[in-house]
């Protein structure tokens, strides 16, 4: 049994538990973001050696698709954050 707004066409709201829940996949976003970036940063010195060791467009390709993966992540996660931020103080202004 399932139950029914009375105007079916009313988009549910938003609970304040969905809001939390996206804050925090944001900061889990944003941090992990952040540690594949440093990770890369740390190894950027031995690309040069695993290029002569494993080919040169493999190594750089690989490189690439892991720096844009790394920072896409991290700007999701600190997009969110900032309008979740600027959401805040628009409401706290009211």
């Amino acid at each position: 049994m399932t139950t029914s707004p009375a105007d079916p066409m009313t988009p549910p709201t938003r609970r304040h538990g969905a809001v939390g829940n996206e804050t925090s996949t944001a900061v889990i976003a944003t941090v992990f973001g952040l540690g594949l970036l440093i990770v890369a940063f740390a190894v950027i010195g031995r690309l040069a050696g695993w290029a002569a060791d494993h080919g040169t467009i493999l190594v750089y390709l690989a490189f690439f698709v892991w720096m844009s993966i790394a920072g896409r992540v991290f700007w999701w996660g600190t997009d969110k954050l900032v309008a979740t931020v600027r959401k805040t103080a628009a409401q706290d202004h009211r």
